[in-house]
């Protein structure tokens, strides 16, 4: 069982994944209730869809084909908590 979208391994890993893409190992520490858009992790177009790549390759979530308005990248915890309710 999952302790929630602000700790467990679904979170390590998207940290894991965001300073992969970004290239900013500071990442890593992210809150959970950082903007994944803007301030906060700053993700641009380009490391946003390899985010989204990353995330249906090891979760098998495609947030880009379920979640239209891609509300679930509002915060770190937000795309945590889609995850968890989502993965197989």
């Amino acid at each position: 069982m999952s302790a929630g979208p602000g700790a467990g391994p679904v979170i390590g890993q998207l940290r894991q994944i965001l300073a992969e893409v970004t290239g900013r190992p500071e990442l890593l520490a992210l809150p959970a209730a950082a903007p994944l858009l803007g301030p906060g992790a700053g993700l641009g177009s380009l490391s946003g869809t390899l985010l989204l790549r990353r995330v249906r390759d090891r979760f098998g979530v495609d947030i880009a084909a379920q979640d239209l308005n891609l509300d679930a990248l509002a915060t770190l915890g937000t795309l945590t908590g889609y995850i968890e309710a989502r993965a197989g």
